[in-house]
């Protein structure tokens, strides 16, 4: 009997997939496309004058040991003052575009220049061990007012950092030999939106893998590499659990340079002649404070447009805030429901002005989130070119607050309780960004990209009062 023999089909690849979602599996470059990848990519350092000095991207002038650019000699080194702030770090394992900015958020990492845009890919070895590393980076972070977020990106007006857990060096134009790079050398933790990488297609060892992405976090809260193979901010993959060290512990500047010693020395004094030192815990808590639970929402009152206020087209819209919490670190958006609109406050802004739109009412909502998921807002409905009802005419804006379940609670007009401790608000003010005069290293670039929205919000204004300076890099 004579038998056809049919030519195997292969079945379409399934889309890969992690804690229910899609894991982006970015295409194969060409040894042509990496190799100009790489050369972009070391220009746009050249042009920032930045260095990749072991696995982290810092200024050239730093990494030569020009320390005194921020710290001059001969001033006395100050104990440490700012109040702790949480932070929530994002362990991306979805991959996807990214492009070159300072702002996790908008899928930006410094690593970049301006013109770069790469396809980043997901992590492909299962959820398995994908839950390991997790776990590694909860032990670490469990002391300390950090939350990880994995499942899904927080929302974009949380102020979070991100680790993307995947792909090789090669991915984001830098050579092998690495592990993971932070291009976020963020002295101090004044900017809560860095973009750090963990290039898990360099090792099977979910422990490696889990102290490489824990400590490129760290370098982006201003740590360094010291002594000791037990220390997670030890500058070489060795195996067994690693600690953070909880004693003034030497620098170890065998793959780079020490970035910060002018704030390790506020938590670990040197004499002249003697060897600097890093407390990692100590720094740790001095950031991020203990781990407590927070059941506080954070406060928001809108002190302008009144609630039932009536405008014209084209009037002069002026929106003003007032927000407060519990906790530094927390986040909030500008809403407008109606137009499915929404402005990130990225820079700290409490207030906008804007022409009112065309006829309608709409709901000015101003919504904040803390990093343990609590809401807290003010809205005021506003009529334009047309009456506003009898009953709804300049009343005091509605405030509400919330815990992490979603639930609301109404409760007329809330006061908010004075202004946070930063300057302008949380930790995500444009004041906390490191700049020339900050406390901070910004090696990054010029600014950030907001979200796309539509025309009426584009033409929002700058928050009053708001100082701009000059960033490093």
């Amino acid at each position: 009997m004579l038998v056809f023999a049919h030519s195997a089909v292969a079945a379409p690849e399934q889309p890969r997939t992690l804690f229910g979602r899609a894991v982006h599996a970015a295409p194969a470059q060409s040894a042509e496309q990496l190799e100009a990848l790489r050369v972009a990519t070391e220009a746009s350092l050249k042009e920032r004058d930045l260095v990749l000095s072991g696995d982290v991207v810092m200024p050239r002038a730093m990494a030569e040991g020009d320390d005194e650019l921020l710290s001059p000699p001969g001033q006395p080194v100050a104990a440490w003052d700012k109040p702790p702030h949480r932070s929530t770090i994002f362990l991306n394992f979805f991959g996807g575009p990214l492009k070159g900015g300072t702002n996790a958020s908008e899928g930006e990492s410094p690593c970049l220049g301006k013109s770069q845009m790469v396809d980043y890919p997901g992590y492909d070895d299962g959820e398995q061990k994908a839950l390991a590393i997790i776990q590694v980076f909860k032990d670490a972070a469990a002391p300390f007012g950090l939350r990880i977020a994995y499942e899904e990106p927080p929302p974009k007006h949380l102020p979070y950092s991100q680790v993307m857990m995947g792909g090789r060096p090669s991915a984001i134009g830098f050579g092998p030999g690495i592990l993971g790079v932070s291009c976020n050398l963020d002295c101090g933790d004044n900017w809560l939106r860095d973009t750090t990488f963990a290039f898990t297609k360099e090792s099977n060892n979910v422990g490696v893998l889990g102290t490489t992405a824990l400590q490129e976090a760290a370098h982006s809260f201003g740590l360094d590499h010291i002594d000791g193979d037990n220390n997670i901010m030890f500058p070489y993959a060795t195996l067994g659990a690693k600690v953070w060290a909880d004693t003034c512990t030497l620098y170890n500047d065998a793959t780079g340079a020490i970035g910060c010693e002018y704030i390790h020395k506020q938590f670990c004094p040197v004499a002249d002649g003697e060897e600097g030192s890093q407390n990692d815990v100590a720094e740790l808590m001095a950031y991020f404070g203990p781990n407590t639970p927070d059941t506080e929402a954070p406060v928001v009152k809108m002190l302008t447009p009144l609630d039932g206020q009536k405008f014209s087209e084209g009037d002069p819209l002026a929106i003003e805030i007032e927000v407060s919490d519990n906790h530094e670190g927390y986040g909030w958006v500008l809403k407008v429901p109606e137009l499915n609109q929404e402005l990130q406050a990225y820079k700290g802004e409490k207030s906008w002005g804007v022409p009112a739109p065309p006829k309608g009412i709409y709901t000015i909502r101003a919504e904040a989130v803390d990093h343990d998921g609590n809401i807290g807002f003010a809205e005021a409905k506003i009529y334009v070119d047309q009456d506003p009802p009898a009953a709804d005419t300049g009343d005091a804006p509605t405030t509400s607050e919330s815990d992490g379940s979603g639930e609301s609670e109404s409760g007329g007009e809330s006061e908010s309780g004075g202004e946070s401790e930063s300057e302008s608000g949380g930790a995500n003010s444009s004041d906390t960004s490191p700049q020339d005069g900050d406390e901070g290293c910004s090696c990054r670039g010029e600014g950030s990209s907001g979200s796309p929205m539509s025309a009426w919000l584009l033409m929002v204004g700058g928050a009053l009062g708001l100082r701009r300076r000059r960033r490093i890099g």
